[in-house]
Parts: C-alpha cells; structure tokens; sequence
C-alpha cells in the first residue's frame, strides 16, 4: 500500500520530464572581411569604392521567431572624424587618406555612416538564421591630400568591432572578427586644354597677334610629372616658329612659349617642357601663343591640332 503514492509520483516526474525539453540559448557572431581598394589615384576628384559582406549568424533561437543583431564598427587604427566620418588609413605618407564606410549604399550615393546599424534575423524551424549585409567603403575627393604609398586600418575585435544580440533587445554580446581596410596609393594624372583662338586677324601681317589657353592637370599628390607640346600637323623645325597653322595649302607660323615675353619655346625635348608636382588637386598652366609677324596670308579660316602629352 506504501508504494502507490512512490509510483505515481515516479510517473508525474517522468511526464513533467517530456514536457520541457531543453533548449539552447540563442547565440550570434558576425564575420567581417577585409576590404582592399588595390590600386587608386587619390586625385582630386575622384573616387574609388569596395565593399564586402558582414555576415551575421545566429543559432539555437526560437524557431520561427526573429533575432535582433547590432553591429558596431569604430573608428579604427587610422582614426576618424567626429561620427566616424570620415575614417582614415595611416601608411607611408605624411598625410592620411580619408575614406568613408556606409550601410546601405557608399557615402557618394546616399549611404549612412556604419556605426552601430541594427538589424533583423528571421529563425528558421532550427531556431538558425543568416543574413549578410553590405559593408561599403569609399575614398573621396577629400581624401587627394595623400601621397603615394600603401594605407591601412585595423579594426579589432572587441575594440573597434562588437556584436550585440537578443530576442528581444541587443543585450547580450557576441562574437565578431576583426578586420582591415587597406589602398595603395599610385601616381596617375588627368589633363584638360582650351582652345587658343586668335580671332579675325589682317591677311597682311605685319606686328605679332598674341594668344593664351591654359592646360589643367590633376596629378597624385607628391608626384612629379612633364607636360610636353607637340609641333602640330605642320611643323617645320623645332624651333617656337616651327609650328603652322594650315588653310589648305596656305599656312600661317607661329610659336608657342611659357612666358610672356614669348622667349621660351614650349615642346617635347629637354629644356622645353613644364615640369611640376602633383597636389591632388587641379594645376593650371598658361600656354603663351604668338603669330609672327612680317607674314601675307590667304583670306580663309587657319588651324592646326597640338597634342598636350602629361609624363610622370
């Protein structure tokens, strides 16, 4: 008779037992790649992009419920500006290269600044789910001050990188993986030229008609480059009166030069060309042109093409 109540309340511990089955509490991590510009100019102007995933995995949630995530990414090794942007690298130059990193689009198209984002994970019947969102990185026109020469920035774990997480509300801390951005810095240029208009001159020359154009060049800062004038489709010598302007068969001489007083020929060879250091930024250059005088020319429109060539 001792035994009933002994084995009743045997069988309502095993029942009680079934009904609660364990389960494991939810956890999340995130995976951060590092991001590579390669090669880019730093020009003045220009911009270079790269981006890559932040991938956010949960487990062991409530199946079929949804996880909350919040990704925190710093300042870096680099640094930043007030509200991480901008961000920069640090790396052989004096000056360092400013960059942006965004959610949702890069900073030049409408991206936000990646400080802590928040998101939402949908838990499969397992209690898993996994999303990747993208990470953008962009170098602007503001980052042109920086020389030639490799960038980076670091980002550790658990100091510049943190993942929160929970169910409810971010309050629980994961794990995430430190990662890092890193551009190399290369000289390049680009170069711009007006026309040099002489306007409606005599047929009869008999003084000199004097002209400008300018030629823009934007080159990586620090680098040293040439900026050389051909001698046109019609050239005759190598000297400033080399250069001719066609009408047909009729021609027209005149020179081009550095200065002013038009005594300092512009061409390809030694002694002769511009030389300069890039900026980042645009550099103008005045082209001095002169029609010489003591020439009769033929009623009709004169013109001839000179190529602008930029070494560095």
């Amino acid at each position: 008779m001792m035994l009933r109540p002994f084995v009743l309340t045997a069988v309502l511990g095993a029942f009680a037992s079934a009904a609660l089955p364990a389960r494991a509490a939810l956890v999340c991590e995130a995976d951060i790649v590092s991001l590579d510009f390669g090669l880019i100019s730093g020009r003045d102007g220009t911009s270079q992009q790269t981006s890559g995933p932040v991938t956010i995995s949960c487990s062991g949630g409530t199946p079929g419920a949804t996880a909350l995530a919040c990704a925190m990414i710093g300042a870096g090794s680099g640094g930043s500006g007030p509200g991480q942007t901008p961000r920069y690298m640090t790396g052989d130059g004096t000056a360092p290269l400013e960059y942006h990193l965004t959610t949702q689009n890069t900073i030049s198209g409408g991206g936000s600044t990646w400080e802590t984002v928040g998101f939402t994970i949908p838990l499969d019947g397992t209690g898993s789910g996994t999303i990747a969102p993208t990470l953008y990185a962009e170098v602007t026109s503001i980052g042109s001050q920086a020389t030639i020469g490799s960038y980076t920035s670091r980002f550790e774990a658990g100091g510049d990188v943190r993942l929160d997480y929970g169910e409810a509300e971010c309050s629980q801390l994961g794990t995430a993986s430190s990662f890092t951005v890193r551009a190399n810095v290369t000289a390049s240029c680009t170069v711009s030229v007006s026309d040099m208009n002489f306007g409606v001159i005599d047929a009869a020359v008999e003084a000199p008609v004097d002209q400008t154009a300018t030629i823009t060049v934007s080159c990586t800062n620090a680098s040293a480059y040439t900026v050389g004038l051909d001698h046109g489709r019609q050239p005759m010598g190598f000297e400033p009166s080399g250069r001719r302007m066609a009408n047909g068969g009729n021609v027209l001489a005149y020179g081009l030069y550095h200065d002013a007083s038009h005594t300092l020929s512009w061409g390809m060879g030694a002694g002769t060309v511009a030389a300069g250091r890039g900026t980042g930024g645009n550099q103008t250059l005045a082209v001095f042109g002169r029609i010489l005088a003591i020439q009769q020319a033929m009623v009709g429109t004169y013109t001839d093409t000179v190529v602008v060539v930029v070494s560095y």
